[in-house]
């Protein structure tokens, strides 16, 4: 048993799609432009960078090599540069941050045809120097074509590449010359597991109506790799412009600090209300101490027990059942909580039992400090 391929060439970059990606490096939702689709794009290059192994080499008293040995080369991300056809204000923004430039549109800027409700991207104006432009980055997926003996191969006839998350920046002089005004980005790509499949694009009103899982990416869990490519069934061809992201919904959410989604790509709730109306989503018991979930709004929950609560699970206390001696003595069982006051010491077993020597000491939760003098707690070290 063993692999089995056509050897399908790839040829012809056939279309392109950008996704914004959340602080969680989940595909966004919500944002002024989720997902961008493109097939003017000029091309679009990736480069594996590694880093170089040591290499030890000892050489004898003769200068001769005794000992040699190389480390191997180890990926660390992968280049990026893609050049497009025009200035796109959209895309540009989208890759490298900054505003797009809008008018209405119903004014003399619009298409034929435009909606009112409509902006009309027209220009572009750059981020602010010294402020990063996409802190979040973008996930970018290129389609091309799979050719077998100069045609169309018959079963998946693309391929499908997909670089889950990366930063970019533009590239080379822009020059506004008598010809067309060259448009390159250049970036990094680095894994990022929080894609999974990818976005879940809104497709109403494109016809044919493809599969909701038309594009997705198949082996999502391989996303923590900076690149990756494979063969597929269909890809976005001419279709271009904005989508949003309907978003892919929470199966189940995991107890941690912070807490993970089911599935990975999960679009997280966009505020404690929004949790709430959520239900439960796999939790029962209440989440230990210090556990919390980020929503989309930057703020935290927990499961308590029966609803999500703003915050972070509180730690629970342990209450003090023994003292022991010591500079300072420790309370039991492990992890308790030292009692407030002296008075608090009640009920509290002193270990030894005998009155303790000079100096042992327990400190009270108000940082006065008691002992055991055989027969009460003392305020104060043993004298």
């Amino acid at each position: 048993m063993g692999y089995v391929q056509d050897n399908a060439a790839s040829v012809r970059g056939r279309a392109l799609r950008a996704t914004t990606l959340g602080a969680d490096g989940a595909p966004a939702v919500g944002t002024l432009c989720d997902i961008y689709l493109t097939g003017g794009f000029i091309s679009f290059q990736f480069t594996p960078e590694y880093s170089e192994g040591d290499e030890i080499e000892v050489k004898n008293a003769a200068g001769e090599t005794c000992v040699y040995y190389k480390l191997p080369d180890t990926l660390k991300n992968v280049g990026l540069s893609l050049s497009i056809c025009d200035p796109d204000p959209v895309l540009t923004q989208m890759l490298v941050g900054g505003v797009v430039l809008a008018e209405a549109g119903n004014s003399a800027y619009a298409p034929a045809g435009t909606d009112p409700a409509d902006l009309v991207a027209v220009g572009y104006a750059s981020e602010v120097a010294g402020q990063a432009g996409t802190p979040n980055g973008v996930a970018v997926e290129v389609w091309a074509d799979a050719i077998v003996n100069s045609r169309s191969a018959s079963r998946a006839p693309f391929w499908h590449y997909l670089f889950p998350s990366a930063q970019f920046r533009l590239d080379g002089d822009r020059v506004v010359e008598n010809g067309n005004l060259a448009t390159v980005f250049a970036g990094t790509g680095v894994g990022n597991e929080a894609f999974g499949t990818g976005p879940r694009m809104d497709l109403a009103g494109v016809t044919p109506a493809p599969p909701v899982s038309a594009w997705d990416w198949r082996f999502p869990e391989y996303t923590e790799r900076p690149y990756l490519y494979a063969r597929t069934m269909s890809a976005p061809i001419g279709l271009k412009g904005q989508f949003d992201n309907l978003g892919v919904d929470i199966v189940a959410i995991l107890a941690g600090d912070p807490a993970t989604f089911q599935p990975v790509n999960a679009t997280r709730p966009a505020d404690l209300a929004a949790l709430q109306a959520a239900g439960a989503l796999g939790s029962t018991s209440a989440w230990g101490g210090g556990q919390y979930v980020t929503l989309r709004d930057g703020t935290e929950a927990y499961w308590d027990g029966d609803s999500w609560t703003a915050g972070r699970a509180p730690t629970p206390v342990i209450e003090a059942t023994g003292a022991t001696a010591g500079s300072p003595g420790s309370y039991t069982p492990p992890g308790a909580s030292a009692p407030a006051t002296l008075a608090d010491l009640d009920g509290v077993t002193a270990n030894p039992t005998t009155a303790w020597t000079t100096g042992q000491r327990v400190v009270l939760g108000n940082s006065t400090t008691a002992h055991w003098d055989g027969t009460d707690w003392v305020a104060g070290s043993a004298p």
